[in-house]
């Protein structure tokens, strides 16, 4: 027997084909007993590795290659963990050289190479040089200067399959042997077959960012996983024995003690057993304004016992502190996400502004003590401020007890296939058809989009070269190609986190996991979500707005029961409102009309792909509550609110507890054991269900149906815990808008600067609302959109070409020397700041120059004219250039009469809409049209029927050489191309010009392109 002790991962970035699973199957299939995983530097794999090899029956042996600065050259050795310890060596070299380094020095190797087998190469390592030039004398030094100086090794035998390296490593063998040094089979394993070499060829090209043709594109052949009678056939029996031998000295299943909580800094004497409860109950007193209920004394008693049990104070503790610092500092936390909002205890904390007994939500729904897992509260932070929280999380409790999370950003379908079309050398075009053709829908594989698309089909069929691109894409499709930060994430550990696990630095500051998310909550490691949600920006630009006139102004105190922010709720007048803006959400918004804040806790949750089948049974319900039928008038009470449509997680439960007498505990175990689809469980809780019922006086019959019930709707049930937390947040917003429409669309659109689409939509509802809108202007107009009280100014940082750093370059000049005087001032102040004639003209365009009073065209006509002056009137001072207007007179100004359609092209092209009514707004409301606008485009919706202006038309001859054309279509909000086929082309192709008006029904392609089904002329140019 033998085994392979070198097996370099896809973990190691792009050198190699190697997945995990795949490993550890062929390691399997192949009948090894064990196998190793040996990554360079990194140890990104190896958790995964040890599952794997668990759940497969093969003997893991987890090992790190690692530089070593080594007698003035980098030399690359390899450590084999004999058992835990050397594991923990492992990890805390690897975080070592994942901070930047590019080797360890000896003395750092030495130290963590206890408890580690190590293995010295022969070729591709110290004796390289030597042995390519058969120098035995070198080899002799430099065998017995490694062994003064380093423990015991062993020299690796590798590339036996070729005749120059095997007489090579027989004089290596000879002269190890000669100073009583053993050696050891080492086969080098970069990919499993010996096919996926061309493979690995194409990844090096992608890693060098090159194509195959470069001859630097040569990884070295043989590298791929033998068989034992390859390994048999190719090394010596005693090297083989070798492998064996350390194989079976090799321990390490990575089961390190575990990590914990940190502990909460208390003061002296007090523990955080005896501080929870006090704060909980301080903050009871306050929510309740001092009248103590039985109820909420006696449900705080009940979390607390279980927090205490499952030893969960200091957690609770830590999320109190950091949410308490985020409001002091008045940034507007979130009221809650996820089953927390459940928590009696985290209400009382303040860490959720939920009240878990007013809307009958369930503390097993978030913590079950029989259900051991961390617990698990997300926090949602204004985007802006979220780095601000984990600064102050990071500076109390240390860098060696917080990390971030990473994640690797893969070879999906579309850019694996640009990648590797690139190293292949295939065409842009082509591979631009391709990708085409690739389905927009996430997690799309190749595999699948080859099934659903035809086109794709027949394109790569007919083609051997792009079948074989295609091909090669799909085996690299899903490898990682990139580390990255996972975007909310971070984890907390008790003990020193390279303790626990190995680490790597990637962005200045806290150190990041290099394991993924799955695989940490096993180490003892706690799970922090930070969620930076712009939704909660703008609540809190709005409110800050709003405390300049009203400083009394809370969004925290709100009524629930406004009648105008209902009206909109029920008008779907939710443009803007954070879960409640597409256009299916507006549908189900007007037929339900909310008037309460449980229809907005409901729609919500109604609204996703599960339920919606149920959203007709609870709107007639809703309508004539008199004939809903429940299934016992036992579990009436937990339906009515949802009008005999169960649509809570929460409803599954509690029916659970009153017809088959679960406790909540066990009611949550099934609601999870359903969401897992764990057949199993399932069957066993299936018959306790059925045996609780009919001890309930149920029939076997209603007992089954009544099981049946709970498995259809707790697979897809909404948490409500969750709806209500983002219900609150919706309804704020939606308050804001009804209320403080003018703060409300400032801060909206500021959310939406660089998207000219969305900016468009609610420019458009500003000026259906008679909410005015100022212009850019240069000396008004900062880089974000502000309001005078009576107007919305845009900013100049939305112009194209202008951007952010050109307009801070006019602020800056603004600030210094004052308003700009007119045309020519301004021109030649900004021209000496070096903005060119593109970012000139783009601002005629947006009207931010109208002050000046000449007219667009007037202007435009006359930048040459202003630029040569700007630059004539440029003198020296000091070191730098100033400008003196008294040089030369300015130029004289020949007024041009604008033309509208033009001047209204051109704002457009430069903002990404228009400012002005457009004639297509006063023809909308002349013909009474109301279908949404193209910005409102959805791409799930089938048949879209639309109003639009004809931009521009490209004629084209289809293969059988039909006439048909490709129309650019635009409207106040946006732009989207249409396609005319053949036979409808022919009937209106004399019409279909550029500034026709039409209707159409056309099927949606995608999100910006359709396929006509009728064509009707509305207005001809």
């Amino acid at each position: 027997m033998t085994t392979h002790l070198f097996v370099r991962s896809c973990y190691t970035l792009l050198d190699s084909t190697i997945r995990i699973p795949e490993l550890v199957s062929t390691a399997k299939k192949y009948g090894y007993q064990s196998v190793a995983l040996t990554d360079h530097h990194v140890m990104h794999g190896v958790a995964r590795f040890l599952h794997e090899c668990k759940k497969e029956g093969i003997h893991p042996i987890v090992g790190l290659e690692v530089d070593v600065f080594y007698h003035e050259q980098k030399v690359p050795f390899l450590l084999l963990a004999k058992n835990n310890r050397g594991y923990a060596n492992l990890m805390k070299l690897s975080s070592l050289l994942c901070d930047g380094r590019e080797y360890a020095t000896l003395e750092e190797f030495l130290t963590y190479s206890e408890h580690n087998f190590l293995i010295v190469y022969g070729e591709g390592g110290y004796f390289d040089a030597e042995l390519i030039s058969e120098d035995r004398t070198g080899i002799t030094q430099k065998l017995a200067l490694m062994k003064s100086e380093l423990p015991t090794f062993d020299i690796a035998i590798s590339y036996e399959e070729t005749s120059l390296w095997r007489s090579k490593n027989a004089v290596l063998k000879a002269l190890s042997k000669a100073q009583g040094i053993q050696t050891v089979a080492l086969n080098k394993i970069y990919y499993l077959a010996q096919k996926d070499y061309e493979t690995l060829k194409v990844l090096s090209a992608i890693k060098q960012g090159t194509t195959l043709r470069d001859k630097n594109v040569t990884p070295i052949t043989g590298r791929y996983f033998l068989s034992i009678p390859e390994m048999e056939k190719i090394y010596d029996a005693d090297d083989l024995r070798r492998t064996d031998e350390i194989a079976s000295e090799c321990h390490c299943d990575g089961d390190l003690e575990k990590t914990g909580i940190p502990v909460y800094p208390l003061k002296d004497g007090i523990t955080a057993e005896q501080y929870l409860p006090q704060l909980c109950l301080a903050g009871l007193k306050k929510r309740l304004n001092g009248d103590l209920k039985p109820a909420y004394v006696e449900r705080l008693k009940h979390e607390l016992q279980v927090i205490h049990k499952m030893g969960f104070e200091d957690y609770f503790l830590i999320v109190y502190d950091f949410i308490r610092y985020g409001r002091q500092k008045g940034i507007y936390i979130g009221p809650g996400r996820g089953s927390a909002a459940g928590s009696l205890v985290a209400y009382c904390l303040g860490i959720t502004m939920v009240d878990p007994l007013q809307y009958n939500l369930l503390f097993e729904r978030f913590l079950n003590a029989e259900r051991v897992s961390m617990p698990d509260i997300d926090t949602d932070i204004p985007d802006i401020h979220r780095q601000e929280i984990i600064d102050y999380v990071y500076q109390k409790y240390g860098e060696q007890h917080i990390a971030n999370i990473i994640t690797f950003d893969t070879l999906a379908a579309r850019a694996v296939l640009r990648d590797v079309g690139k190293a292949m050398d295939i065409s842009k075009r082509e591979i631009d058809m391709i990708v085409g053709l690739i389905p927009q829908t996430p997690k799309i594989t190749l595999e699948k989009a080859y099934e659903q698309k035809e086109k794709l089909r027949v394109l790569l069929n007919a083609s051997p070269q792009l079948m074989e691109y295609f091909n090669m894409s799909k085996r690299i499709e899903g490898l990682p190609k990139n580390k990255s930060i996972h975007a909310a994430g971070i984890v907390m550990s008790g003990k020193p986190i390279e303790d626990v696990i190995p680490t790597i630095q990637m962005a200045e500051g806290m150190k990041t996991t290099q394991f993924v998310g799955n695989y940490l909550e096993e180490r003892g490691l706690i799970k922090m979500d930070f969620l930076g949600l712009k939704n909660l920006t703008t609540i809190d630009e709005i409110v800050q707005m709003i405390h300049k006139h009203n400083p009394d102004f809370h969004i925290l105190s709100i009524p629930l029961n406004d009648a105008k922010t209902y009206r909109l709720f029920a008008q779907a007048d939710t443009i803007g409102v954070f879960q409640f803006e597409s256009d299916g959400m507006r549908n189900l918004l007007r037929k339900m009309k909310p008037n309460c804040f449980e229809d907005i806790i409901a729609a919500l949750a109604l609204f996703r792909p599960g339920p919606k089948d149920q959203i007709n049974t609870y709107l007639e319900g809703r309508k004539n509550p008199a004939s809903v039928v429940y299934p016992s008038k036992e579990l009436k009470p937990i339906l009515k609110e949802t009008y005999g449509v169960t649509i809570y997680q929460e409803q599954v439960m509690l029916m659970a507890q009153i017809a088959a007498k679960f406790s909540l505990v066990k009611a949550d175990i099934l609601r999870k054991a359903i969401s897992k689809k764990n057949e199993e469980e399932l069957a066993g809780l299936r018959q306790e269900y059925v045996l609780g019922c009919k001890e309930n006086g149920y029939s076997d019959e209603t007992a089954s149906l009544l099981f049946d019930l709970a498995e259809k709707f707790a697979g897809y049930g909404f948490n409500k815990s969750h709806a209500v937390a983002y219900g609150l947040v919706a309804y704020q917003l939606a308050y804001l808008k009804a209320n403080y429409p003018l703060e409300f669309y400032t801060s909206i659109l500021n959310s939406v600067i660089g998207d000219s689409t969305k900016s468009a939509i609610y420019i458009t509802e500003c000026r259906r609302k008679h909410i005015s809108i100022g212009a850019p202007d240069v000396n008004r107009s900062t880089d974000i959109y502000y309001h005078n009280g009576k107007s919305i100014i845009l900013p100049l940082s939305i112009i194209k070409d202008v951007g952010t750093l050109a307009a801070r370059t006019i602020l800056d000049e603004r600030d210094k020397n004052g308003r700009f005087g007119d045309y020519f001032d301004f021109v030649a102040r900004v021209v000496l700041r070096k903005m060119n004639r593109t970012q000139l003209e783009r601002l005629i365009a947006a009207g931010a120059l109208d002050e000046f009073d000449l007219g667009r065209t007037t202007m435009l006509n006359t930048l040459d004219d202003a630029i040569k002056y700007a630059k004539l009137v440029q003198v020296p001072f000091g070191a730098q250039l100033s400008i003196d207007p008294q040089l030369v007179s300015k130029p004289i100004v020949v007024r041009m009469k604008d033309s509208q359609e033009e001047l209204s092209e051109n704002e457009k092209a430069a903002l990404g809409f228009n400012l002005g009514e457009q004639p297509i707004v006063h023809l909308r409301q002349k013909l009474g049209i109301t279908y949404p606008p193209l910005a409102e485009l959805n791409s799930n919706r089938g048949l879209y029927r639309g109003f639009a202006y004809i931009q521009s038309v490209r004629q084209i001859r289809t293969r059988k050489g039909d006439l048909m054309c490709f129309l650019k279509l635009t409207d106040e909000t946006g732009e989207s191309d249409m396609a005319v086929m053949p036979n409808l082309y022919s009937q209106y192709s004399q019409y279909l010009v550029k500034g026709v008006y039409i209707q159409f029904y056309a099927k949606i392609q995608d999100e910006a392109s359709f396929l006509a089904n009728q064509i009707e002329i509305v207005r001809q140019k």
